[in-house]
Parts: C-alpha cells; sequence; structure tokens
C-alpha cells in the first residue's frame, strides 16, 4: 500500500552547514575524516577511542549529538577522469589508459555493482526545541512551534528572516573549536542539501547534481519521494530511476562488556552497505527522568522480582541478576561524574528485491550476534524508525523503545569515525582490502569477491605538497617477499601502470627477462589483430638488452658514448681503476690525455668510444703506458666488457626516452667483505655495476622539473656490494629535490631496511616471507601478537600488506584478473583459472 506524508521534512532553510527547522530548531553538520586506526593496531584504536571520547564528552552542554555513518556512492568515473588529467598527452598512452580505465569500470560494476566508500558525519544542534536547559524558553519556543501550526492550518505562515543564520555564527565558531581534535569539516550547502536529501533516496538511483539543484529550487522537495509499504512492514522507496526495499533494524542488546566493541569496524567489514544512525542524548543528573531515578526504579521492579522468586521458593534468573549489576555500575557511574548516554542506534541497508533485502538483513544479524549484539527486525516500527532516523530529529523523553544507555567512554568502544582505507583518493585500481585473517587457501578470487572495499594507489602523489594527512613525504617504493607470492607481478603492474603519467620511466631489468616477454605478447595480440593500444604501448618502450653476446649491444654503457667529457672522464677513470686499481699516476695521467683527444674527435662529429683510447694508449712510446693499453684493450674486447668500452658505433644508452627497460644478464658481483678474493669475472661485473648505476643516476636527476620513476628489481643485487650500496644510497637521495621516485622488489624487508643512512620507503607492498616473518611484522610498525601473526602468516598468492603515506596498514588482495591481455606481460608462473590465465611472479 502506498503511504501518504504522514511527516513532511521538518526543514526550512540551509545556510552552508547549519539547517533551520520549522521548530526553531538550528543543527550543525559535520564531515569526520576517517582516522588511521589499522586493523591490527590495537594501539592506535585504543588512542582513537580516547579523541572521540575526549570530543563527545565536551559536548554535554548542547544536550544530544548523532552520527551518521553513511555508505556513500563512490564516483569512479570522476576518479578515472582525475587520473586522466594525469596522463602523458601522448595518443599511445591516452589510449592503454582509456581502455585500462574502460576495463576497471566494466569489471567493479559486474561484480561490485554501485562501488562505495564510508563517510562520516557529526549533527551537533546549536539550538533546540528539546535541548533547552531553561524551561521557560522551552515552554515559549513550544508556544511558538504550536502557535505556527495553528496559523499554518489557516494558510498563514510567518516569513523566515532571510539572515537567520547570523545569530549562529559565533556558537558555530566555539563547536568548532570543540570538535578541533577529530577535524571536522564544515559541509558546503550543496553537500548539506545532498545529505538531507538522500535521506529518501536510499538505494535508489539518483543524479547528483540534479538532486541539489532540485533542492536549491525549492526546499520542499527534500522530501520527494514515493514510500509504499509492501507486504505489511516492508518499506519501498521509489522515484522516476528505480525502486528499493530499506529495513530499519535498531540494536536491542549489547555485550554485558562492551570493551573492545568495535562495532562499527565489523560492519565495515561486510561486503554491502550498512547505513549507521545514532541519535544520541546526554541523561539527566537530577530529576525523575535522570540516569539515577531510572536505576531507582529499575532496581526496585528487579528487587521485587527477587522476592517474589524467593516467596515463591524460585531463584532469580541469571539475566535478573546481571541487569541488577549492570544498573548498580550505571548509577555508581553517574554518582562518580561520569556523563552518561541515551542512545538510539539503528542499522539501515537497502535491497533491489525483498530476497536480497532479507539475505542481507540475515547475514547483518549473524555477523554481529558474534559480537554479543542483537538486532531487532522491528516490523511494526519501520515507518517511525524512518522519521525518527531523519537530520534535526532528536531523542524525546517519551522515546522508551530500543534505547541504550551507557557511559561516554562505553559508546567510545563501537569505534567510530574509522574506515578500512588504504591507499589514495585518486589512482589506479590495485585490488581490495582482505576483511579477514584466515587464509583463503590460494583461491584470490574468492578474497576479492569477498569485499568492496577497493584500493587506489598513485605511488607519484607521496611528493606532492596539498595532501593532506599524510606521515611522509618519502616518494620511495618497495614490494617485498618470497618468490612466487606475487611481488614480481604487482612491482610490474605498478611500473606499467606509472609509466602512463606525465612521468619518465626506466626499468631495470636483472634477468632480462620483460623484453621477450612484452615483445611475444605484442607479436601475438597483433597477429590475432585485438588491443592494438596494448601492442602500440609495448613497441613504444626502448628496450636496452646489455648481452655482450650480441654485436648491437657493443659500447650501449660506454662512458664517451653517452656522456658529456666531464661526465664520462669520471665514469671512465673509475671503471678503468676497478680493472686496475694499481694504475700508477703516469698511467692515470696518459688516459685522461687520451679521453680528452678522443672528446676532441666526437666533438667534431667522429663516432668514438674507449677502445679508441686504449688504441692510443697503446701507440705510446713509453713501455709502461703501451703495456697498459694493451692490457686494457685485451680486457674489453671478445668479452662482458664489449657493453662498456666499444668505438662509438652504436648510439648508446640515453635518458631521453620515456619508457626504457635495461635488461642486465649474467652480471658476476664479489660478495661483501671479500674485496681481496674478487676474480676478473667480478671485477667486469663492478665495471658494468658502476656504468648502470651512474646512468641511472643521470636519468633520475637530469631534469628537476620532470617526474622519473626508476624501478629496479632484485633489489639484493645492489646490496651485496658495498659499490653497489653506495650507488643504491646515491640513487635513494634523489628523492623529493630530483622529483625522482624509486620503486624497488626485494625478498626481504631487510634489503630495504634504512638503517645507518637517513632514507628509506615512504610506501611498502609486503608480501609474506616465510624465513622471517616477525621481522616483516616488526617493520611494519605492527606489535607481534598471536593475532598479527595469524594476519601475515594466512596471506596466500596475490595478497600483501598496503603500508601508505597516510601510515596506514590493511591487508589487501591484488586484482590481476582486470585486463588477462595485460596481465600476460608479467608472466613468470602461470595459474590455469577457468577464464584464463592469471599469472603471479
Amino acid at each position: 500500500m502506498r503511504v501518504t506524508k504522514l511527516f513532511e521534512s521538518n526543514i526550512w532553510a540551509f545556510h552552508e552547514n547549519l539547517i533551520l527547522l520549522k521548530n526553531g530548531s538550528v543543527f550543525a553538520i559535520y564531515q569526520v575524516p576517517s582516522m588511521v586506526a589499522n586493523t591490527m593496531s590495537m594501539e592506535g584504536k585504543e588512542k582513537t577511542k580516547k579523541t572521540v571520547e575526549a570530543v563527545l564528552n565536551d559536548l554535554e552542554s548542547y544536550g544530544d549529538f548523532e552520527i551518521n555513518d553513511i555508505p556513500m556512492p563512490k564516483d569512479l568515473v570522476g576518479v578515472m577522469e582525475a587520473l586522466f588529467d594525469r596522463l602523458d598527452s601522448n595518443e599511445i598512452y591516452q589510449e592503454m589508459a582509456n581502455t585500462l580505465f574502460n576495463k576497471v569500470l566494466e569489471s567493479i560494476y559486474s561484480t561490485t555493482g554501485q562501488p562505495f566508500e564510508y563517510r562520516h558525519y557529526l549533527i551537533v544542534p546549536l539550538k533546540s526545541l528539546h535541548v533547552s536547559v531553561d524551561l521557560k524558553e522551552v515552554v515559549r519556543q513550544a508556544y511558538r512551534y504550536t502557535k505556527e501550526t495553528v496559523l499554518q492550518g489557516f494558510g498563514i505562515v510567518e516569513d523566515m528572516p532571510a539572515n537567520w543564520y547570523v545569530n549562529y555564527q559565533e556558537q558555530r565558531l566555539v563547536l568548532e573549536k570543540r570538535l578541533g581534535l577529530i577535524n571536522a569539516r564544515r559541509l558546503s550547502e550543496s553537500e548539506n542539501m545532498l545529505m538531507n536529501r538522500i535521506q529518501y533516496l536510499r538505494g535508489v538511483f539518483y543524479n547528483r547534481d540534479y538532486e541539489i539543484m532540485n533542492v536549491q529550487s525549492s526546499v520542499e522537495n527534500v522530501d520527494d519521494v514515493s514510500i509504499t509499504l509492501e507486504n505489511v512492514s516492508v518499506l519501498n522507496l521509489s522515484n522516476q530511476e528505480s525502486s528499493s526495499y530499506v529495513g530499519f533494524y535498531p540494536i536491542e542488546t549489547l555485550p554485558k562488556n562492551v570493551s573492545y566493541l568495535h562495532l562499527m569496524e565489523e560492519i565495515h567489514k561486510l561486503n554491502f552497505g550498512v547505513e549507521s544512525k545514532v541519535k544520541v542524548k546526554f541523561a539527566r543528573t537530577k530529576g525523575y527522568f535522570s540516569i539515577l531515578g531510572h536505576a531507582k526504579r529499575s532496581q526496585d521492579k528487579i528487587k521485587n522480582a527477587v522476592e517474589e522468586a524467593d516467596q515463591q521458593g524460585d531463584t532469580a534468573n541469571k539475566k535478573q541478576m546481571v541487569d541488577h549489576y549492570l544498573l548498580k555500575d550505571l548509577e555508581e557511574r553517574a554518582l562518580a561524574k561520569e556523563k552518561i548516554l541515551n542512545y538510539l542506534h539503528v542499522l539501515i541497508i537497502t535491497g533491489d528485491t525483498l530476497e536480497e533485502l532479507q539475505f542481507r538483513r540475515n547475514v547483518l544479524r549473524t555477523t554481529l550476534s558474534t559480537l554479543g549484539v542483537g538486532v531487532l527486525e522491528a516490523n511494526a516500527d519501520q515507518l517511525y524508525l524512518l522519521y525518527k532516523t531523519m537530520i534535526g530529529e532528536t531523542l524525546s523523553f517519551t522515546d522508551r523503545n530500543f534505547i541504550q544507555k551507557i557511559s561516554v567512554e562505553g559508546f567510545a568502544e563501537n569505534l567510530f569515525f574509522v574506515s578500512q582505507k588504504v591507499g589514495t583518493d585518486i589512482g589506479f585500481y590495485l585490488g581490495r582490502v582482505d576483511n579477514q585473517s584466515a587464509s583463503w587457501l590460494g583461491k584470490f578470487r574468492e578474497a576479492l569477491a569477498s569485499s568492496v572495499n577497493l584500493i587506489f594507489a598513485d605511488v607519484l602523489e607521496a611528493n606532492k605538497q596539498d595532501i593532506d594527512g599524510k606521515v611522509t613525504n618519502n616518494p620511495h617504493i618497495a614490494v617485498t617477499g618470497d618468490t612466487g607470492s606475487g611481488k614480481s607481478f604487482l612491482l610490474k603492474l605498478l611500473f606499467v601502470y606509472h609509466s602512463l603519467l606525465r612521468t619518465k620511466s626506466l626499468y631495470i631489468d636483472p634477468k632480462d627477462e620483460i623484453k621477450g616477454q612484452f615483445l611475444s605478447v605484442a607479436d601475438e595480440l597483433e597477429e590475432q589483430g585485438i588491443y592494438p593500444e596494448l601492442v602500440a604501448y609495448i613497441r613504444s618502450i626502448n628496450f636496452v638488452s646489455l648481452d655482450p653476446r650480441k654485436e648491437e649491444n657493443a659500447g650501449m654503457l660506454d662512458p664517451l658514448v653517452f656522456l658529456n667529457r666531464n661526465e664520462g672522464k669520471g665514469l671512465a677513470l673509475t671503471m678503468v681503476k676497478t680493472l686496475k686499481p694499481s694504475m700508477t699516476d703516469k698511467q692515470e695521467n696518459a688516459l685522461l690525455e687520451a679521453m680528452n683527444m678522443v672528446y676532441d674527435e666526437k666533438e667534431a662529429g667522429e663516432k668514438r668510444g674507449m677502445l679508441d683510447v686504449f688504441d692510443i694508449l697503446k701507440e705510446s712510446s713509453v713501455e709502461e703506458i703501451a703495456d697498459f693499453g694493451q692490457s686494457m684493450y685485451a680486457k674489453s674486447t671478445d668479452s662482458v666488457l664489449s657493453v662498456a668500452f666499444s668505438r662509438g658505433q652504436h648510439k648508446g644508452i640515453n635518458t631521453n626516452d620515456k619508457i626504457t627497460v635495461v635488461g642486465i644478464k649474467n652480471l658476476e658481483l664479489p660478495s661483501e667483505g671479500h674485496v681481496a678474493e674478487v676474480t676478473d669475472a667480478e671485477k667486469n661485473g663492478l665495471v658494468l655495476l658502476y656504468a648502470i648505476g651512474y646512468f641511472i643516476k643521470k636519468f633520475g636527476s637530469e631534469d628537476h622539473t620532470e617526474e622519473t620513476l626508476i624501478t629496479m628489481d632484485e633489489l639484493w643485487q645492489f646490496k651485496a656490494t658495498n659499490a653497489g650500496k653506495k650507488i643504491l644510497n646515491d640513487i635513494k637521495r634523489l628523492g623529493r629535490s630530483q622529483n625522482n621516485f624509486l620503486l624497488v622488489g626485494t625478498q626481504s624487508v631487510e634489503d630495504i631496511d634504512s638503517k645507518g643512512d637517513d632514507t628509506g620507503f615512504g610506501t611498502v607492498f609486503a608480501f609474506y616471507e616465510e624465513k622471517n616473518p616477525d621481522r616483516v611484522i616488526e617493520y611494519l610498525k605492527v606489535p607481534i601478537t598471536k593475532e598479527t601473526r595469524e594476519w601475515l602468516g594466512n596471506m596466500t598468492m596475490a595478497q600483501c600488506i598496503y603500508y601508505d603515506t597516510f601510515g596506514r596498514k590493511e591487508r589487501m588482495t591484488v586484482d590481476g584478473t582486470i585486463w588477462p591481455e595485460l596481465s600476460r606481460l608479467f608472466d613468470t608462473v602461470k595459474v590455469k583459472t577457468k577464464d584464463e590465465e592469471v599469472s603471479w611472479g
């Protein structure tokens, strides 16, 4: 049946974050940003609860307040459009990103439906008919409200003052000082209108801009919706676009001990949205309706029940005894001047069908029952709860049903204003927060399906200065974990995604496997005639393979080829000294003079390289110098050193390409602490390492105004030698000042520990490490407990802990199912699935 408007909206006017009701009440609405309280950080949660407790205690003089936790639709298209603005202007990368974004949208909407994110709101009355502590003012307001209601019945309406809000400006400033600890933000007027409007649009498709404009045109449109009752007790809301079934489920019972209840955290783990409305009134300290008066009357009832049971030979039931002690505890807290709250907590869910609504209701009730929280169906009270939970409605002393009594300290145990969020607001879709600590036994698709908490990341945002809430500006990113866990997959995924932005990207591939895999996929796609945009992207990459067996690689790292005179001479001298540490001053002077001669010829337009330098030395009339030149020439030809020493016949490596992949193969390096035992092969490896390191530093520092991303897999190769460590630290120090981002992959967090230097990693993706899992927990700054060990130890393929620049840490599942053809670029180990092959490196 259709329901007529038993209660019309009581809103008279809006101004910024204020609403004026027709009874003269004025309310201020604030959005509270999510606080950082990581899933496994009890210390962080306790700190958050204490902060909330302090703020709420300070609101006693206002009489009432309201906390709304609303699953607001996430504007995925808006996220993609904002990210699109950061893309490289080249059509190749625009087309590639366009396909990627469409794939993301298609995947998320088909698996999740309308994505949402929880937003938290605090509503406080600046003036209320039910709040005033001045009895004369209550009578005056009540008389005025009654008078206006009667006059309206005759068609007579008093005019509302155009500047009604002026009288509340100072009060609002005082309130905002009290809310400073939780960084509460005023709603804008349009946000205010929308928030009041969507109370009538739960689960219904709507256009945000249209609804705001509709309320702006007339405040009477706030409650414009069709409400019907189906099956006698189920509310159905509908507009011209769609309809939904809505259920209001009040909390009836709480556990006897609410310590660590964390109710809101558990609600957020569900894979559908649950709106939470909490109406709160501070209990009076004196009088018939005070908490002490209520406790006395309730205790008398319990006492009489116990006496009657004794007279009949029965024992008092357990519930009566527990209620007696709970009331006694409340009485003692009130006598100790603790603030006591009366509150109504209603959970609201929606469904497209009755069956979906009932299924979600059952899931909600079952989930909360494990916490000792009882939820009522309240079939006969759905209309009452619909209107009682509207913004601006407060609890009155006639509201008796579903009311809980608790101290402010106990109330804060609900863990309000906290969300399981990690990552950035604008960024590439990476996966989803994993809401459990148990193992998924490798079934990463089930882990993805269980969560609607989407994760987006733009790692280049770490260097931006106008991002609220960041705890670090460190731009460097690390991906750690055992082989086969998904580490390499995520590393390459991050590299490919961010290479689409306005940045130059370099990938150091120690196995020289990327070139072959990428080009193989490009060839297959080209043959099949599909995804030309992905093919074009792959073909745009400058693949440099430092394989000495191939003639085209000769001299790719020749310092005289890819560096100017000042830089090239210094690097060349270091490389030659590595091969011949016992070089005499005479030999060194001759080497420098020869390099000057060769650079003169190069600058005159000739193709020249280090072999030409050695030729000059060989022809010296001084035997010592000639022998030196002959030795260097012999070492440099038909060996791995041909990559570093040439005649300049090839262009050599350069820093101008947008995307460069440098493949290194069979690089032998000496172990740390064994310098005296260095073999010739290891010396050759060091020579190449110096050249590679210099190129990387040049790549990251050449243009300070240009963002550069350097990706280095298998970081242990650089950490294995003192020379490598120095090169790595030099690269890390480029950092913020040079607009350089370092993305590394390694098998252990030990490799990224910043002991001994002042640089580190601001963002970490930590996959499981079997060798020393406690070290991972310690690095993430999480207490080592049984629970945190399970949290980390039960991660399976494609799962890691994401530690972002905001200090948030959550277990996540990386989503590699969005674009299977793209995922094939990262193949190392293939896992057969029903639909396609997805690789996890």
